[in-house]
């Protein structure tokens, strides 16, 4: 095994671990999320980042963080199906009262 492989093995063990440890702190009540956020954020310090240099770098980093969270529903789009369904549901209800308005 070369030194890259190892690398990959690494690094998907450790996002593996960071995922677990995410899902479990998604799993806590709101006031044990808002402590745990707290806590960490008093023990550790922002790593140095060095600031991308060409376009190439900053498209690699986006392309990157958007497939590896493309699955991940944020609060708008779990508002906006909600809402969809809302109003399908609507939609439906009122086709039922009037079915001589039907298309």
């Amino acid at each position: 095994m070369d030194r890259r492989q190892l690398e990959e093995m690494e690094h998907e063990e450790m996002t593996l671990n960071y995922e677990q440890v995410l899902n479990q702190a998604m799993a806590l009540p709101m006031l044990e999320r808002l402590r745990l956020i707290s806590a960490l954020a008093s023990q550790l310090t922002p790593p140095e980042i060095a600031p991308l240099q060409t376009q190439a770098e900053r498209t690699a980093l986006l392309d990157e963080i958007c497939g590896k969270y493309a699955h991940i529903n944020t609060s708008v789009d779990d508002f906006l199906a909600r809402k969809r369904e809302e109003v399908e549901l609507e939609e439906s209800r009122y086709r039922a009262r009037h079915p001589e308005e039907a298309p």
